[in-house]
């Protein structure tokens, strides 16, 4: 009886991976030297898109006015290497030709947002995404912007959009919701790699 309700769990958490996209942001080596704690932040969104390999969870990536800033960081998409990749000239990722198409067809209904920067591009995504009817939740260790203070007032705006505001860890955590998932060994493997 006990494995039915393993089996259950493993159930809802497949079924939640298939509905949950991560939306990376921005990511592009011109932002992430100039961001707050920008190598931190390399590190962090590399376990997440470890975390979303592990999971099976799809990845979009966008990159702003990239023959003119360049393209998304190498290092990260290595991690990546088949997630789409949207150009915008537009702040909010949804401004991307193409995208919000993808995400439908994909029947994505949650957003798992990361990126830079988190006062700007990452705050227009987030009210864009709730517009459209998407669920949102910005990961607050995997987002960053050159003045901190401004990404803790976006954030603040965004939950009171009716977005969440938490840790990937929190997230991913959830997602599992038992020690007992097949999937916890290699997930808590990940976590303390990128605490070294």
């Amino acid at each position: 009886m006990e494995r039915q309700v393993d089996s259950t769990k493993e159930d809802e958490m497949r079924a939640t991976v298939a509905v949950t996209a991560i939306l990376m942001i921005d990511l592009q080596p011109v932002f992430l030297e100039v961001v707050d704690e920008g190598e931190a932040l390399r590190q962090r969104c590399s376990l997440l898109l470890e975390a979303a390999a592990l999971t099976g969870m799809k990845t979009y990536l966008t990159e702003q006015v990239p023959e003119k800033l360049g393209g998304f960081d190498e290092k990260l998409g290595a991690f990546a290497p088949s997630a789409p990749r949207f150009a915008k000239a537009a702040f909010s990722a949804f401004g991307a030709e193409g995208l919000e198409d993808a995400l439908r067809t994909g029947g994505i209904e949650h957003l798992l947002l990361a990126g830079v920067e988190t006062s700007v591009c990452v705050y227009q995504t987030g009210l864009d995404a709730r517009r459209s009817g998407f669920a949102v939740t910005a990961l607050t260790d995997c987002l960053s912007g050159r003045r901190p203070t401004d990404g803790e007032w976006a954030l603040r705006s965004l939950v009171d959009a009716g977005c969440h505001a938490l840790p990937l860890e929190t997230v991913f955590y959830a997602l599992l919701r038992t020690a007992e998932n097949p999937l916890f060994r290699d997930f808590s493997q990940l976590v303390r790699k990128y605490d070294r």
